[in-house]
């Protein structure tokens, strides 16, 4: 497998809905003594072999989760290889985005699954604004309330990069499209494919144009407007190809986006540890003060 092969992690938080209720974001809750689902997810991407991870929060998330993360993480892989002389040499940085969602897609389109999407889709238009050699070839994408064994990932490497068929977590031989937030891959043809269902199926503020009509004049029920922001993941990621798909069946996992999921992975037997603290973060670009 070509080293030069670029799998783009994606982090979802906007719109991220949960039963935790809480003053602070509930990926900010511990996995851990000091890790957090956030810090959970970047590791999962760093583990699984993301060259970049981009995380989708909106302005009034970002700083909070970048002061908990930073702007970079080390690939664990490359960490600590002390059998090396210059081991610290050899290791890998993996760099951290935070996007946005467009304004013009909010109370529209942004249901949690789209977060989703933009991030496949800034990802796309940022490295391609840079050079085509560094556009993604397959984007893993990683549910900060889903707890699981993200150690086991290591051995998936390759097929997680694998640019020809997608990866995905099961449980109880149900994945992503079964409504659980379970980490998989999608390709640059499947995002287009979802985007494309997408805007075929949702509502809009205009109900068709009436018989002579050659443009729309009645509006929908406020209630009925943009249908797309609450659609599910079966919705959202109905169009990402399973063929061939290579899926890894988990022994545990937990939905701690709800309370009793939480509860029951925390009074459960199942950890997931804390990783070396150099593998955490968070680390912070050097800054100029002139």
């Amino acid at each position: 497998m070509s080293q030069r092969r670029h799998v783009a992690g994606i982090i979802p938080l906007a719109n991220m809905t949960t039963e935790h209720n809480l003053d602070l974001p509930s990926c900010m809750l511990p996995v851990d003594k000091g890790f957090t689902a956030i810090q959970k997810s970047v590791f999962e991407c760093a583990i699984a072999g993301c060259k970049t991870i981009w995380i989708v929060a909106n302005q009034d998330l970002a700083p909070i989760i970048r002061k908990c993360v930073g702007d970079w993480v080390q690939d664990p892989v490359y960490y600590n290889r002390t059998k090396i002389k210059f081991y610290k040499e050899v290791r890998r940085e993996i760099p951290i985005y935070y996007v946005p969602i467009n304004y013009r897609d909010h109370d529209r389109r942004d249901s949690y699954g789209w977060s989703v999407l933009h991030g496949v889709n800034s990802a796309w238009w940022v490295a391609n604004k840079i050079s085509k050699w560094l556009v993604p070839e397959k984007y893993f994408v990683s549910f900060p309330m889903s707890a699981h064994d993200i150690y086991s990932l290591r051995e998936y490497r390759r097929e997680i990069a694998n640019p020809k068929v997608n990866f995905f977590l099961t449980y109880n031989d149900k994945n992503v499209k079964g409504q659980l937030p379970l980490s998989f891959t999608m390709t640059g043809e499947d995002f287009i494919q979802c985007r494309r269902k997408i805007n075929q199926l949702t509502t809009r503020e205009f109900l068709p144009p009436s018989p002579g009509e050659k443009y729309p004049s009645k509006r929908l029920p406020l209630a009925e407007r943009w249908s797309a922001k609450n659609f599910n993941f079966n919705q959202v990621f109905s169009e990402v190809s399973e063929v061939d798909s290579h899926s890894v069946e988990l022994e545990w996992a937990y939905d701690m986006s709800t309370w009793e999921g939480y509860r029951a992975f925390l009074g459960s037997e199942k950890v997931i540890e804390k990783p070396y603290k150099g593998l955490t973060g968070p680390h912070k670009h050097a800054t100029l003060v002139e």
